[in-house]
């Protein structure tokens, strides 16, 4: 090993005495023996105070001379060995008092810290571990072949005292680390209450920035304290005596490192809020405090420094997540930069879009007389933006033309001075730091030219109030006057205004209280912002987010407005009986629940309709996307409410058997509601396109999960209920067969009530079970369907009139009921109940209703049973039968005789003619299809012989009155 390096025994470093010159050596170990040693530690074997070897008191004379041992060691250790040792690290400002002590230490313990790492040849000290104390060992001349059984008595003395002077100089290093610790410790917890006392200072004006504590300055003080660490560090790694600290001390070290970094961590956390207040001042600066160039430059460049220390911090393993990051959502764009360019515009864009609706708030308040009426008509509300043709220019100045009044202009007023304030700013950006923006261009940092002339330029750096010679206090040079500059300036000036108006329209919708805020006042706070738009010269950014303003205002007046009459809908709900009366003047009558939930359906339509131009994320603006959902939620929340409505109450009162109020709920709200639901649903595709629907222009952002979600339900809604509307006439048709089966099973009489003998009064007056059982059904479906529109009665009635027939026959045919020719004319009577119920004029139905339903076909099955049922047995084989109109004409003749009519079976059924109502035409083209199709057409052909059947067979044949028109004879 090479001198002036360490060894290695049993795993400690080892520092050994090499050989030198015989003066020097001799020297150095009478100036070991004549020294004296420090106190031993306890365990120390060989540092204890052993008695003197004999023979060793000979030599006590000639080291009693210091001085003589100085001038020894002198010698021993020459100019050149010095250059070769390596130079301490020394921090400015905390070592400046080691340097001063060091001077006036006694040379001779410098002269011992240096050259006693070089006398390894002959001195070994080791560290006991367990003890932690020093252990020596003279080693013999290495030329010496019985170096390994010599012996000398100076050899432990020595030993002992160089293990003692090793644990002196080792402990020296350590004490002289832990004052540099404790200084900087020191001094970083003064600077960390000199920014607490900061912070709690007000807010200074904007053209007092930076004279109490320039942000530089600050700046690269924080650069200083953050860097203790550091430099600590390398201290440890370059001295060889504090080098062990890093692997045998390492809690210790860790508790050093923990401290420091955690007042650095702080210190900065206190810097940005400090240089983040400095902005938001910067941007409160008006025309008459416009800051000067000098503190504008002192704040980027501070910023500028303030980044390289975050930095620099950040390459501490686990710092990086506890040290400021920039903009929040933004980590990864920013890197190790707490201020990118990014935050510095979004700051002053917030603090200006802030001061900005202060400006304009006032001019936005409705007046007397406007914003009272909170019911606003959604139906001919228009949506004011993007209006057709745009009348703003982009970018553009103010015109020589007079200003508009009012609103308008002071909406050109407001971009005209922000204009020149933020060409100020930016500019001495550009200038000053240029780390800040030079990736805005995505092109390498540009260096300093070495000569560089304003040229053109310099008309603008005099309007921006700025000099052009290098030696301005605070200015690197005129760089930004340079062309390639400019377009840095313009980009960041485009960002900035993005920014600055949608921080401007955010904060004037809180201001007008957009969360709370009533459909008139929104609307009236709209349409006035609308028309400054149209009338001042702004610039496009402007534009755009103010008519996206008027559209979130219009959007917020609809929920409220949502809210008001869902709450209304409910509680109409809860005590609505659908109980409605027509009103011809009105229109059609509906339920008053009906109509509330009615009226939601425009409003929610217009929002709808105003989300289209507002983007789906737009930058900035959490809460946009909430909007959006919350206008689908209402959209699902009313058809939710409608199907409920329609669906509950359908069933409710069908259970109940309450068919007025089943009618105006299935065939009056029902119609409209779903109508409604269909257009809302139309709306919602167009609003909230999916991906196989057809890509308007331009294609739209992606849909998130819960608006996917939303809208998938509000479809799956307006299904259930365009369901419900085609199944709720069929479920209506099979319980009213179901009830009109179970009111003839208890109120129809059987047996001997039918075959009672012929009487010679013929029945004129139905039975009193029809009469109740008629009334029972379609007497309440004829009162409900005058609610009814018109093209709403026909279905309804038919499917009931059709139903409660086929009921009543089918009944009559499971009792196999036997009908005397007297018990078929009072069934006749019976029947006819049901035709003059349906074609009465009491009930209001129009003259087309009551001929569609006298037509169908359920009555030719009713009259064709009943001529089953007088058809008399035994007739003349191949006989036609005899007409329908001939029975009746004759049957009122009381001069008839009673006749015995011949016996057989029925012949030639589907000839006979078709009865037909007084004054009503046969049943023709004319006739609507879905009235003849509800009944089959082969009904009587498969119950011909089970109503023929039903005919009463005695011992005697039947005997009827004499009548002529049953006579078989040819003058029949």
């Amino acid at each position: 090993m090479e001198d002036g390096g360490l060894e290695r025994r049993g795993g400690e470093p080892c520092v050994q005495v090499g050989e030198g010159d015989g003066a020097g050596l001799s020297g150095l170990l009478l100036l070991l023996l004549t020294a004296r040693p420090p106190l031993p530690a306890p365990g120390d074997g060989a540092a204890r105070g052993d008695p003197p070897e004999p023979g060793s008191s000979s030599l006590g004379g000639l080291a009693r001379s210091l001085q003589k041992a100085e001038a020894m060691l002198r010698s021993c250790v020459s100019p050149g060995l010095r250059r070769l040792l390596p130079p301490r690290p020394r921090q400015h400002g905390y070592d400046g008092e080691d340097e001063d002590e060091e001077d006036d230490e006694p040379a001779l313990l410098a002269a011992l810290e240096q050259s006693f790492p070089g006398l390894r040849r002959c001195l070994c000290v080791w560290e006991d571990p367990r003890t932690e104390t020093f252990r020596g060992h003279v080693r013999p001349q290495p030329g010496d072949s019985t170096a390994a059984f010599s012996y000398h008595p100076v050899d432990p003395r020595v030993a002992e005292r160089g293990a003692a002077l090793h644990a002196l100089l080792q402990h020296r290093h350590h004490l002289r680390l832990a004052r540099d610790y404790s200084r900087r410790l020191k001094a970083s917890s003064a600077f960390l209450r000199r920014l607490l006392a900061l912070a709690e200072r007000p807010e200074l004006p904007a053209g007092e920035l930076g004279a109490a504590w320039p942000l530089r300055e600050l700046c690269r003080e924080l650069r200083t304290h953050a860097g203790h660490w550091s430099g600590l560090r390398q201290r440890m790694r370059a001295d060889p005596w504090l080098r062990p600290l890093l692997l045998h001390r390492r809690e210790s070290v860790a508790h050093m490192r923990r401290a420091l970094l955690l007042l650095a961590l702080h210190a900065a956390r206190l810097a940005e809020r400090h240089a983040e207040a400095r902005l938001r001042g910067l941007a409160r600066a008006g025309s008459a405090t416009t800051p000067a160039p000098a503190l504008l430059s002192d704040l980027f460049q501070g910023l500028e420094i303030y980044n390289q220390v975050v930095g620099d911090l950040a390459l501490e393993p686990g710092i990086a997540g506890h040290l400021p990051t920039g903009i929040a959502g933004c980590h990864g764009a920013t890197g190790d930069h707490a201020f990118p360019v990014a935050r510095v515009l979004g700051i002053l864009a917030a603090e200006r879009g802030r001061l900005a609706a202060e400006r304009l708030q006032p001019l936005l308040q409705p007046r007397d007389g406007d914003g009272g009426a909170e019911h606003v008509c959604w139906e001919d509300a228009a949506v004011p933006w993007p209006p057709e043709c745009s009348t703003a220019a982009a970018d553009a100045g103010p015109s020589g033309q007079e200003e508009p009044p009012g609103l308008a202009g002071e909406l050109q007023a407001l971009c005209r001075q922000d204009k020149e304030l933020m060409g100020l700013i930016l500019g001495v950006l550009v200038a000053s730091a240029d780390s800040l923006w030079h990736h805005v261009l995505r092109g390498p940092k540009q260096e300093k030219p070495a000569a560089e002339s304003p040229g053109p330029l310099e008309p603008l750096a005099a309007s921006l109030g700025m000099a052009a010679g290098p030696s301005s206090p605070g200015w690197k040079s005129v760089r930004w006057l340079d062309a390639s500059r400019a377009p840095a300036a313009e980009a960041l000036h485009a960002q900035y205004r993005a920014l600055f108006w949608g921080a401007a329209g955010t904060a004037l919708g809180h201001r007008l209280g957009l969360p709370c805020c009533g459909a008139g006042r929104a609307t009236v706070a709209a349409r006035e912002l609308s028309r400054a738009l149209a009338q001042a010269r702004v610039p496009r950014e402007c534009e755009e987010e103010l008519g996206r303003l008027c559209l979130r205002l219009l959007c917020r007046g609809v929920l409220q407005s949502w809210e008001r009459d869902f709450a209304r809908a409910l509680g109409s709900g809860l005590s609505d009986k659908c109980s409605g009366e027509p009103v011809p003047a009105a229109g059609p009558v509906r339920s008053r629940t009906a109509q509330h939930l009615q009226r939601l359906y425009p409003a929610l339509a217009f929002a709808l309709r105003c989300l289209r131009p507002l983007p789906a994320r737009p930058p900035g603006s959490p809460g946009a996307p909430c909007l959006r959902l919350q206008v689908l939620g209402r959209c699902l929340a009313t058809a939710q409410a409608a199907c409920s409505w329609l669906m509950g109450r359908a069933c409710r009162y069908l259970a109940a058997w309450a068919l007025p109020q089943f009618l105006l709920v299935t065939q009056g709200d029902l119609q409209l509601l779903r109508m409604e639901t269909d257009r809302l649903v139309v709306l919602v595709s167009g609003t909230f396109p999916e991906p196989g629907d057809a890509p308007p222009q331009p294609p739209p952002a992606a849909l998130s999960h819960w608006e996917r979600q939303l809208c998938q339900q509000i479809r799956s809604m307006a299904a259930s209920i365009q369901l419900f509307s085609g199944d709720v006439l069929k479920m209506f048709s099979t319980d009213c067969k179901r009830m009109s089966a179970e009111i003839f099973d208890q109120t129809m009489p059987l047996g001997k009530h039918w075959r009672v003998g012929l009487r010679a009064d013929l029945p004129s007056s139905p039975s009193a079970y029809a009469a109740a059982a008629a009334q029972a059904v379609l007497g309440q479906v004829l009162q409900g369907a005058q609610l009814l529109p018109r093209d709403a009665q026909a279905p309804a009635l038919a499917r009931v009139t059709t139903a409660f027939l086929e009921a009543w026959m089918d009944h009559i045919l499971a009792q196999r009921i036997k009908f005397s020719l007297q018990g078929a004319l009072q069934l006749r009577q019976d029947f006819e109940l049901v035709r003059e119920l349906v074609g009465s004029e009491r009930y209001g139905l129009a003259p087309e209703t009551r001929q569609s339903l006298l037509s169908l076909r359920v009555f030719q099955q009713m009259d064709g049973a009943i001529l089953c049922l007088l058809q008399q047995p035994g007739g003349a084989a191949g006989a036609a039968p005899q007409p329908w109109h001939s029975l009746r004409r004759c049957c009122s003749d009381n001069g008839a005789q009673a006749r015995e009519p011949g016996a057989g079976s029925l012949h030639g059924l589907e000839t006979l003619e078709a009865p037909t109502a007084a004054g009503t035409p046969p049943s023709g083209p004319e006739v609507p299809a879905r009235l003849r199709s509800g009944v089959p057409e082969s009904y009587l052909s498969g119950s011909q012989q089970q109503w023929l059947s039903l005919r009463l067979h005695r011992a005697r044949r039947w005997r009827v009155p004499g009548l002529p028109c049953i006579g078989n004879g040819p003058d029949a």
